[in-house]
C-alpha cells in the first residue's frame, strides 16, 4: 500500500473504536463519551486543557476523522495504526508525535507473561489525543488525580498530562521488573540450597522474559533524551524537571534490566557448573568402584584358570581364601580413597 493508506496493522482487542473526552481545569472536570470526530473537536475546551482518549485502532476511517479534523500528518497516522512501530518522538512544529510501548503483567491465566500494547499520543497546544489498543489499568493512577484534582495535573497543561502518562508507563516497566527480580532471586537462592534441582527450562524462561523487557525498556530511554533536549514550543519551561526525572526513570529501569541479565547469565552458569560438578561426583565413585573390581577380577582371574597341577586347586581353605582375599583388597582401597578424600 502506498503511505498515507490508513492500515491497520495488529491484532483487533475492542468490539468498536471510542472516544473519551476530557476537559480540565482547576475548578473541575468535564467529561463526554463521544461518537464521532466532531463531538470530540466541539467538546473541546478554548480556554483549558482537554485529553481524548481513544480505545481501539481498527476502525481507520473513524480515527482518520479525527486526526484529520486536527491535521495530523497522514504518515504520523498511519505510524499510530501500526501496532509494531518502534517508540519514537517526531516534532511537527505545531504538534508532537510520541509513541512507545505500554507493558502490565498479564493475569495468571493468561498464557503469556506480559500484555504489551502499542501507546502513542499527539500533543497540541490544548489538546493531548492518546491511542491505546484497549482498556488497561496503567493510566488509572493518572485518571484518579485528573479527576480528584489531586496534585497540580488541573494546574498544568497537556504537556503535563503527557509527562505522567509516560511516567505511568514507566512505573510498570518496573514493576514487571521487580516481578522478574524476585524470580531471579528465588532461583538464585534455590540453587544455593544442598541438592537443588532446579529445571534448566525455568533458567531459559527467565532469560527469555528478561531480554524482552530489556528490548521494551531500552527505546524508552531515548523517548525521554528527545523530549528533555527538545526546543519544542509545546514543552513548558515548568516541565523540564518532570522530563529530567523521566530520564533518570528510564535510566533506572534499564540499569534494572541489564543486571537482571547479568544475573540469570551467570545463575545459568553457575548451574551448569553444579552439573559439572555434581557429573564430576557421579565419575569419582564410579571410578573408584571400577578401580575397587578391578584388583578382584584379577585375582579371580587367575583362579579361574582350571589348570590341573594349580597348587591351590585342591586346598580345602582355598575358597575362603580367595574371599578373604577380596574382603581384604576391597577395605584397603577404600580406606586408602577416603584418607586421599577421594570419597
Amino acid at each position: 500500500m502506498s503511505p498515507g493508506a490508513r492500515i491497520h496493522v495488529g491484532e483487533q482487542r475492542v468490539s468498536e473504536v471510542t472516544f473519551r473526552v476530557m476537559d480540565y481545569s482547576p475548578a473541575g472536570v468535564r467529561e463526554l463519551q463521544a461518537g464521532t470526530a466532531g463531538q470530540c473537536v466541539d467538546f473541546e475546551g478554548r480556554d483549558s486543557p482537554t485529553w481524548i482518549m481513544v480505545t481501539g485502532l481498527h476502525e481507520v476511517d473513524k480515527i482518520g476523522a479525527l486526526l484529520e479534523a486536527y491535521g495530523i500528518h497522514p504518515l504520523v497516522q498511519d505510524d499510530i495504526l501500526n501496532t509494531n512501530q518502534p517508540p519514537k518522538v517526531e516534532d511537527f512544529g505545531s504538534y508532537l508525535f510520541v509513541t512507545a510501548r505500554q507493558l502490565t503483567l498479564a493475569p495468571e491465566e493468561c498464557d503469556e507473561d506480559f500484555d504489551v500494547q502499542h501507546f502513542s499520543a499527539i500533543l497540541t497546544e490544548r489538546v493531548l489525543i492518546t491511542f491505546h489498543e484497549a482498556p488497561s489499568p496503567v493510566f488509572a493512577p493518572v485518571l484518579t488525580r485528573l479527576k480528584e484534582g489531586k496534585g497540580r495535573i488541573r494546574n498544568q497543561g497537556p504537556d503535563y498530562l503527557l509527562w505522567a502518562l509516560l511516567d505511568a508507563l514507566l512505573d510498570h516497566y518496573l514493576l514487571a521488573l521487580d516481578a522478574i527480580e524476585e524470580e531471579v532471586a528465588e532461583l538464585d537462592e534455590e540453587l544455593t540450597l544442598p541438592g537443588a534441582d532446579v529445571d534448566l527450562g525455568e533458567i531459559h524462561g527467565v532469560r527469555a522474559r528478561t531480554n524482552f523487557l530489556y528490548r521494551i525498556v531500552r527505546p524508552m530511554r531515548e523517548v525521554a533524551t528527545v523530549l528533555q533536549h527538545s526546543d519544542s514550543d509545546l514543552l513548558s519551561d515548568s516541565l523540564t524537571p518532570f522530563l529530567r526525572d523521566l530520564y533518570d526513570h528510564s535510566w533506572h529501569a534499564i540499569e534494572t534490566a541489564d543486571h537482571l541479565r547479568e544475573a540469570v547469565t551467570s545463575i545459568r552458569e553457575f548451574h551448569h557448573a553444579v552439573l559439572g560438578q555434581r557429573m564430576n561426583e557421579v565419575m569419582k565413585v564410579l571410578t573408584a568402584i571400577s578401580t575397587v573390581f578391578l584388583p578382584l577380577t584379577f585375582v579371580a582371574g587367575v583362579y579361574g584358570m582350571n589348570f590341573e597341577n594349580q597348587p591351590e586347586f585342591r586346598w580345602k581353605w582355598g575358597y575362603a581364601f580367595v574371599w578373604g582375599v577380596f574382603v581384604l583388597i576391597t577395605l584397603a582401597l577404600l580406606w586408602y580413597f577416603r584418607r586421599r578424600r577421594w570419597l
